[in-house]
């Protein structure tokens, strides 16, 4: 039998370089108030090297990048349409700078029973729309290949009615928000995949639907945060409440939910031999999941969202929260908290290192919005840090305002770039392919043909060391084949 290899690296390029070996750099949003412009910034992995990252849109937020370091996914306004109220995704080549949008949401508006897609705000004032729909995709991910991308988009929809609560006729409107996961392809940024509607339930200020999304970085597999009533425990008289979960969905079926991914558990107490009686409530909501570079792991956020009557006097409004950073294999076994952190504080957004060593993680004192302790943080007085995956070694990368980080196992840095390597022993009746100059968080994938124009994929692996050795086993019958290795 022949065989013949190739090593294809598209991605590495000569001025991309790995930034301080496997650690890789972080990128971040800066939102210095609520009124300034939003801009990102980057630092190296061991806190050095601070400086903004200019891209070419403008107030960008909430970037993503690809596992393999090369791609970027901002949230943006569209440009050169400032009446337009919904958000899209964009993609930007960090290697180029080519920026190319990746989503095609648009307003929509009811006028005299006809839905159009005008930009929404270049109608206020107008008492004629019935209804009318904006979109915000906050939360997104790449597919394994980056050829798609998942979205979280958490749209408001409406009814606009006239009123007279100023004694004149005006314009009143109701909104609800609702979270939909969806799949679009990056090339023409049309829809790619299945739309998930995350349940009737909106987001109340109770819960955290919508908080977040991840792509597996090998199977069409994702992990999205959903509203849903979780079972309860305690004196309450209550079998469940309301609370968020994570669930695995498929992006390639017609039927997209797979399985819950976490169960976690509230309670709900009531005392009555006390003046005026007692109740309280501990909901838990899972939310921010990122999936560990190789698979098998999932980090997210737990928020006890408690109440209790002696706070407000109806057991209503939220007391500070309590949140903490959990591990959970991707089965669904071994939920376990590696870090708890002071109540009031809040965590947004998590990113693993690419050699899932580390999780970073932005940190704020949670806002406060008409003395309501909302679901947020303080993205101006927010910071990044670093947390051991077993709970170990927390500690500051950078300072405010510094949130939603994204961590790339790529530098951009003019030097020498490692070309990787690869050596083939024959094995048996097997093939043992060695790997060197590897960057982890990238994907292996082996392809084979007999053609050399027809070629199809063995297998894919996350690359999680600067060497690895594969075993292929051919089929047996053929005389000939080909393989190649490409670097993802």
């Amino acid at each position: 039998m022949k065989f013949i290899t190739s090593v294809t690296a598209a991605l590495i390029a000569a001025v991309m370089a790995p930034l301080d070996g496997a650690d890789g750099v972080v990128f971040y949003q800066r939102i210095p108030s609520a009124t300034a412009p939003i801009t990102l910034g980057r630092v190296n992995a061991d806190g050095s090297g601070i400086q903004p990252f200019a891209v070419n849109l403008l107030s960008v937020f909430n970037p993503t990048v690809s596992r393999n370091g090369r791609l970027m996914l901002v949230t943006s306004p569209d440009p050169g349409r400032p009446f337009k109220l919904s958000r899209n995704v964009y993609v930007i080549d960090l290697l180029t700078g080519a920026t190319g949008r990746a989503t095609s949401y648009e307003d929509e508006v009811e006028l005299g029973g006809v839905r159009f897609r005008r930009d929404l705000a270049q109608l206020f004032g107008n008492n004629t729309i019935s209804s009318y729909k904006i979109n915000f995709p906050n939360y997104k991910a790449f597919s394994p290949d980056g050829t798609r991308v998942v979205v979280m988009n958490l749209f408001k929809s409406g009814v606009i009615t006239l009123g007279t609560q100023f004694g004149v006729n005006d314009v009143q409107a109701s909104s609800g928000r609702f979270p939909v996961v969806d799949v679009y392809n990056v090339s023409d940024a049309l829809p790619a995949g299945p739309y998930v509607f995350l349940g009737a339930q909106e987001r109340d200020g109770f819960n955290q639907g919508g908080d977040g999304v991840d792509w597996h970085p090998v199977l069409n597999e994702v992990v999205a945060a959903v509203a849903s009533d979780v079972p309860t425990v305690g004196t309450g008289g209550r079998t469940s409440m309301e609370g968020t979960v994570l669930a695995v969905f498929s992006t390639a079926s017609i039927s997209p939910f797979i399985r819950k991914l976490t169960n976690p558990v509230g309670q709900i107490d009531a005392f009555f031999n006390v003046s005026p009686p007692v109740s309280t409530a501990a909901g838990p909501h899972d939310y921010a999941p990122a999936i560990s570079p190789d698979g098998t792991r999932v980090a997210f956020v737990r928020h006890i969202l408690r109440q209790d009557s002696r706070f407000d006097g109806a057991g209503i409004a939220p007391l500070p929260a309590l949140c903490s950073i959990h591990i959970i294999d991707y089965n669904g076994a071994n939920d376990r908290e590696i870090l708890r952190l002071n109540e009031g504080l809040w965590i947004t957004h998590l990113a693993w290192a690419p050699d899932g060593s580390e999780i970073a993680f932005d940190l704020a004192p949670q806002a406060v919005v008409n003395g309501f302790n909302s679901q947020s943080g303080d993205a101006a007085r927010s910071e990044i840090n670093l947390v051991g995956a077993n709970g170990a070694n927390p500690r500051l990368l950078v300072g405010a305002p510094a949130s939603f980080p994204t961590w790339s196992p790529l530098g951009f840095t003019t030097g020498p770039t490692p070309v990787p390597t690869v050596r083939i022993r024959i094995q048996g009746q097997d093939l043992v392919f060695d790997l060197g100059n590897l960057v982890p968080g990238r994907i292996i994938a082996i392809e084979r043909t007999t053609d050399l124009q027809n070629w199809a994929q063995e297998f894919t692996q996350v690359v999680t060391s600067p060497q690895q050795s594969l075993l292929v086993s051919p089929p047996t019958g053929n005389s000939t084949g080909f393989y190649r290795v490409r670097i993802l």
